[in-house]
């Protein structure tokens, strides 16, 4: 299901961390008006996040502090989160590879510098005799 605007987003997202931090809408007003300074009514989060009524850029803040999450995770789809969870989880995986690539090919330059210093040695040796 796609969001049609960043309101609807913003909605659906409020809704979903509040439910995940288990806090009522009553209770999320409360949190929001003590950060904010003045009252914010439980109805209001009600409406915003049926769509109902807009989301002024401070209450957007305070909402955040008041689950506390980033303000991005309130303004970001979870489709697109997801998207980049398995972006970072592809990328992370392409640097362990080359973590591993990079350490056998150590380990091979360790392994080749001991024959070799091995056979300076030798030759060092032959030529003290």
């Amino acid at each position: 299901m796609a969001d049609t605007s960043p309101t609807d987003t913003f909605a659906r997202r409020l809704r979903e961390e509040r439910a995940r931090a288990d806090v009522s809408q009553t209770a999320l007003a409360k949190r929001i008006s003590e950060i904010l300074g003045y009252s914010v009514d439980g109805t209001a989060v009600t409406r915003i996040e049926r769509s109902q009524r807009a989301v002024r850029l401070d209450e957007a803040v305070a909402a955040a502090e008041a689950l506390d999450v980033p303000l991005m995770t309130l303004l970001t789809a979870t489709s697109s989160v997801y998207r980049r969870i398995r972006a970072l989880r592809r990328d992370l995986e392409l640097q362990e590879q080359r973590a591993k690539a990079a350490e056998s090919e150590f380990q091979q330059a360790q392994s080749a510098m001991a024959h070799i210093q091995k056979e300076i040695e030798g030759l060092e040796a032959s030529l003290e005799n």
